[in-house]
């Protein structure tokens, strides 16, 4: 076997696709029984709407995503995520402040030093939006992510991201293997020998090359083991970078009864945030909660879709919420074993860790996912544009 790509994630989608078409010998190795990874897409009673209970905007400009929706004819729905008071333009005036050439610092001790009102909402969002602990990520690397744009929202795949998913998987045939858990990675200069569990029974496999998209969560709890174990370099970049935990809760209507597409927490709601799919006709409510926020909620309700309703319940007081619910669904990134959370944040002076997760080791092992892109981490786009990068290294060691 020339490669074995290990995920089946947008990255990973990514690397065989482009391996296939140049006539490389490849193995796509994923452990869920689906693809697609932290997109995650279901599809509405009435199967006109997709469910996101994982990626749901684009973000930035993102030549990879918009490249693969006009080639499979998805257009792109428009969102409206404003809201009263303007946190975003407060978080924008928080961020502004922060010197990209001084001392780094956590997210949590830079707003604590600011002594403005802007503050609070600026954490709030920070949270949400990148899914950090902003006791642990770096305020530099926020604030760089937030004045490039790759945070800017461009609307999303207006039937799902599960159709791009498939759409880069189905030629993959029996050179994708679900159900397949890999537990080890033996390799040297020469190769890599691959042990993992297929549906059960145990199955080696060697190659000359392996592509890794493994999601950070799950390198920083080395949920695959390396012999002989990564360079310490490598593994000081993985423990550089942080992973975003997210509790998403998607709640399915008989029909919409709000005008807006996105509300701040109302008083004494669990969720901090809920957001519509305005302006399109969608009957669905999305229940949303990252970084910190994830903590505080598992801690305090036992039921995650029971506090979406009873958010909801607050927010529209003149509506039977309940009487109006058909279906509900719930997904909990960080203790999902195949992602153990959402996305990728740099955590304090971790720099150019995220250059030095993507660098090849002994060019057999090479290294791609959202975590490893330097400009749009965190997006399906960044972990599109990985796997085409991390394929190009491949095919240029074997010389095509």
């Amino acid at each position: 076997m020339e490669v074995v790509v290990i995920g089946a994630g947008a990255a990973g989608l990514a690397a065989m696709r482009m391996l296939r078409e140049r006539g490389a010998d490849v193995l796509l190795m994923e452990a869920r029984g689906r693809v697609g990874g932290r997109a995650y897409t279901l599809r509405s009673a009435d199967s006109s709407f997709p469910i996101e209970l994982g990626a749901e905007f684009i973000h930035g400009k993102s030549p990879a995503t918009m490249a693969l929706m006009r080639e499979c004819g998805v257009q792109i729905a428009p969102t409206d995520l404003s809201s009263g008071p303007d946190i975003w333009d407060a978080t924008d005036r928080v961020l502004q402040r922060v010197d990209l050439q001084a001392a780094d610092s956590s997210v949590d001790a830079f707003l604590n030093s600011v002594g403005t009102p802007d503050a609070s909402d600026a954490r709030m969002l920070i949270e949400g939006f990148d899914a950090a602990i902003t006791s642990d990520a770096s305020v530099i690397a926020i604030a760089k992510e937030w004045r490039s744009g790759v945070n800017d929202t461009q609307g999303r795949p207006a039937d799902g991201y599960g159709v791009l998913m498939e759409h880069l998987a189905k030629d993959a045939g029996d050179r994708l293997w679900p159900h397949t858990f890999v537990q080890q990675i033996q390799w040297s200069d020469d190769g890599a020998d691959i042990v993992a569990l297929r549906g059960g029974e145990l199955a080696r496999v060697q190659a000359r090359h392996v592509i890794v998209t493994l999601p950070i969560g799950v390198l920083r709890e080395d949920g695959v083991r390396f012999v002989p174990a990564l360079p310490p370099q490598k593994r000081q970049a993985i423990d550089a970078i942080g992973m975003g935990p997210v509790l998403k809760v998607l709640l399915e209507f008989r029909a919409p009864f709000w005008q807006r597409g996105f509300f701040p927490a109302p008083p004494g709601g669990v969720f901090p945030t809920v957001w519509s799919r305005t302006p399109q006709p969608a009957p669905i409510l999305a229940a949303w909660a990252g970084g910190d926020a994830v903590a505080r909620l598992q801690t305090s309700v036992r039921d995650p879709i029971a506090a979406a309703i009873e958010t909801c319940e607050r927010l529209f007081p003149q509506t039977a919420v309940r009487e109006q619910l058909v279906n509900a669904h719930c997904h909990d990134w960080q203790r999902d074993p195949c992602a153990r959370g959402a996305y990728s944040y740099l955590r304090v002076n971790g720099g150019d860790a995220r250059e030095r997760l993507a660098e090849p080791v002994g060019g057999v092992l090479y290294f791609a996912g959202e975590a490893t892109s330097a400009g749009d981490a965190g997006t399906v786009g960044g972990a599109l544009e990985s796997g085409y990068r991390a394929a190009a290294q491949v095919l240029a060691a074997l010389g095509r």
